[in-house]
């Protein structure tokens, strides 16, 4: 069962007012190099700050870095110098045992995973593990240990789904190969082709003959925009292909993509 770090009275939790609450500690300095805190360099004020909140704290207890108690609520954290798969598989292995679980690693962790922080911390959001920082002998919470909402979660994407349904119900190709990089054929991409598949025949046409003969409602908005460069205004609300526009249409035409597969 997950919960917040004090888990007993609403007045000790530490989100809210009291989530950067910041626990001060002299450490020793046992450190690796200048930055790479060793994990039992982050003992001391990780324990403080349990302690601080009414738990009574233990290292190394049954193979957990440290265990902790408040009344018959149990805390679990796990400390490690860096964010690795490892570090996840014991923090969930833990929630067989403790109340509530979190891990613990130095700041300098959380600076060397900037690109990928924000999906680190939406991982442990779902598995409902905490998150400590410690920096310059201070310990504070960056993520409580809470139970995930995931209708919630799912509500607020629901935007983002809408737009993955629409792309794959209206995509007439399957071309495009899972895990492949370069350009996708989209349902955008296809739009653009049936315009230029049109223009291509020498039919330089207005947005309006285009919509007609084509059946594409926002033919006007793609040949304004021009995303891919094929179009080229000939006169005023007359359209043609440009030379690039020629090449690629047609070879995306070789290709089948307006081949209904």
């Amino acid at each position: 069962m997950a919960g917040a770090l004090i888990g007993i009275a609403p007045t000790d939790q530490l989100y809210g007012v009291h989530k950067h609450r910041i626990i001060e500690f002299n450490l020793l300095k046992s450190c690796v190099g200048d930055f790479l805190l060793e994990e039992k360099s982050m003992y001391l004020p990780v324990k403080e700050l349990l302690e601080k909140n009414g738990f009574t704290v233990k290292g190394e207890v049954a193979e957990i870095d440290i265990f902790a108690m408040k009344l018959e609520f149990s805390v679990a954290v796990e400390l490690k110098t860096k964010i690795s798969l490892k570090l996840l598989y014991q923090a969930v292995e833990r929630q067989k045992i403790a109340d509530s679980v979190y891990v613990a690693i130095p700041a300098d962790a959380k600076k060397s995973h900037l690109d990928s922080y924000r999906h680190f911390i939406h991982l442990l959001r779902r598995l409902e593990i905490g998150l400590i920082i410690v920096n310059n002998g201070k310990a504070y919470i960056e993520l409580d240990s809470i139970p995930f909402d995931r209708n919630k979660s799912v509500s607020r994407n629901q935007k983002k789904k809408n737009i993955i349904v629409s792309e794959f119900t209206n995509r007439t190709n399957s071309l495009n190969i899972g895990g492949s990089k370069g350009k996708k054929v989209t349902y955008y991409r296809e739009l653009s082709l049936r315009i230029g598949s049109f223009l291509k025949e020498g039919f330089n046409s207005s947005p309006k003959q285009i919509k007609a003969a084509t059946g594409i409602e926002n033919t006007s908005s793609i040949l304004q925009k021009n995303y891919y460069g094929w179009f080229i205004r000939l006169s005023r609300g007359c359209y043609g292909l440009s030379p690039i526009g020629k090449r690629e249409v047609q070879e995306y035409l070789l290709k089948g993509v307006l081949d209904k597969n």
